[in-house]
Protein backbone atom coordinates (compact mmCIF):
# COMPACT_ATOMS: atom_id res chain seq x y z
CA UNK A 1 0.00 0.00 0.00
CA UNK A 2 1.05 3.58 -0.45
CA UNK A 3 0.17 6.76 1.43
CA UNK A 4 1.23 10.33 2.11
CA UNK A 5 2.46 11.26 5.61
CA UNK A 6 0.57 13.95 7.50
CA UNK A 7 2.70 13.84 10.66
CA UNK A 8 4.67 11.51 12.96
CA UNK A 9 3.89 11.03 16.63
CA UNK A 10 4.90 8.78 19.52
CA UNK A 11 2.81 7.02 22.15
CA UNK A 12 4.15 6.14 25.59
CA UNK A 13 2.24 4.03 28.09
CA UNK A 14 2.90 1.99 31.20
CA UNK A 15 1.51 -1.38 32.28
CA UNK A 16 1.88 -2.79 35.76
CA UNK A 17 3.65 -6.12 35.90
CA UNK A 18 0.99 -8.61 37.00
CA UNK A 19 3.27 -11.64 37.45
CA UNK A 20 5.26 -9.99 40.29
CA UNK A 21 2.31 -8.17 41.81
CA UNK A 22 3.02 -9.37 45.37
CA UNK A 23 6.73 -8.60 45.18
CA UNK A 24 7.86 -5.53 47.11
CA UNK A 25 9.88 -4.12 44.19
CA UNK A 26 7.30 -3.84 41.40
CA UNK A 27 7.60 -1.23 38.67
CA UNK A 28 5.36 -0.72 35.67
CA UNK A 29 6.73 -1.70 32.26
CA UNK A 30 7.16 1.18 29.81
CA UNK A 31 6.07 0.72 26.19
CA UNK A 32 6.56 3.11 23.28
CA UNK A 33 5.41 3.24 19.68
CA UNK A 34 6.38 5.74 16.99
CA UNK A 35 4.09 5.94 13.99
CA UNK A 36 3.24 8.05 10.97
CA UNK A 37 -0.32 9.28 10.56
CA UNK A 38 -1.29 9.37 6.89
CA UNK A 39 -3.77 11.67 5.18
CA UNK A 40 -6.10 8.68 4.68
CA UNK A 41 -6.16 8.09 8.47
CA UNK A 42 -3.95 4.98 8.57
CA UNK A 43 -1.29 4.79 11.29
CA UNK A 44 1.96 3.21 10.11
CA UNK A 45 4.45 1.91 12.71
CA UNK A 46 8.06 3.01 12.29
CA UNK A 47 10.77 0.80 13.81
CA UNK A 48 12.30 2.79 16.68
CA UNK A 49 15.69 1.13 16.24
CA UNK A 50 15.65 2.32 12.63
CA UNK A 51 14.98 5.88 13.87
CA UNK A 52 17.88 5.67 16.34
CA UNK A 53 20.21 4.33 13.65
CA UNK A 54 19.22 6.91 11.02
CA UNK A 55 19.65 9.91 13.36
CA UNK A 56 22.60 8.34 15.25
CA UNK A 57 20.93 8.82 18.64
CA UNK A 58 20.58 6.55 21.64
CA UNK A 59 17.24 8.02 22.77
CA UNK A 60 14.11 9.14 21.00
CA UNK A 61 13.07 12.52 22.39
CA UNK A 62 10.17 14.84 21.64
CA UNK A 63 12.50 17.00 19.53
CA UNK A 64 13.66 13.99 17.51
CA UNK A 65 10.05 12.96 16.81
CA UNK A 66 9.33 16.54 15.74
CA UNK A 67 12.34 16.51 13.40
CA UNK A 68 11.25 13.16 11.96
CA UNK A 69 7.75 14.51 11.47
CA UNK A 70 9.12 17.53 9.58
CA UNK A 71 11.32 15.29 7.42
CA UNK A 72 8.49 12.89 6.52
CA UNK A 73 5.71 15.49 6.12
CA UNK A 74 4.03 15.13 2.68
CA UNK A 75 6.34 12.25 1.70
CA UNK A 76 4.89 9.17 0.01
CA UNK A 77 5.65 5.94 1.86
CA UNK A 78 5.02 2.27 1.17
CA UNK A 79 3.55 0.15 3.94
CA UNK A 80 2.02 -3.26 4.54
CA UNK A 81 -0.35 -4.95 6.95
CA UNK A 82 1.29 -7.51 9.25
CA UNK A 83 -0.28 -10.67 10.66
CA UNK A 84 -1.67 -8.74 13.67
CA UNK A 85 -3.49 -6.27 11.42
CA UNK A 86 -1.08 -3.40 12.13
CA UNK A 87 0.43 -1.27 9.38
CA UNK A 88 4.23 -1.23 9.19
CA UNK A 89 6.68 0.79 7.13
CA UNK A 90 7.87 -1.17 4.12
CA UNK A 91 11.67 -0.90 3.91
CA UNK A 92 13.91 1.31 5.98
CA UNK A 93 13.43 4.88 7.12
CA UNK A 94 16.39 6.01 4.98
CA UNK A 95 14.42 4.95 1.89
CA UNK A 96 11.95 7.80 2.46
CA UNK A 97 14.04 10.66 3.85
Amino acid sequence: MRGKVKYVTRSIWFEECQSDHWCSDVHPVRYTNTYAVLYNGDEVDIDENDIRDYYDRSRITYDLVSELSNNLHNEWIEYYEDEDGDYCLDGELSDYI
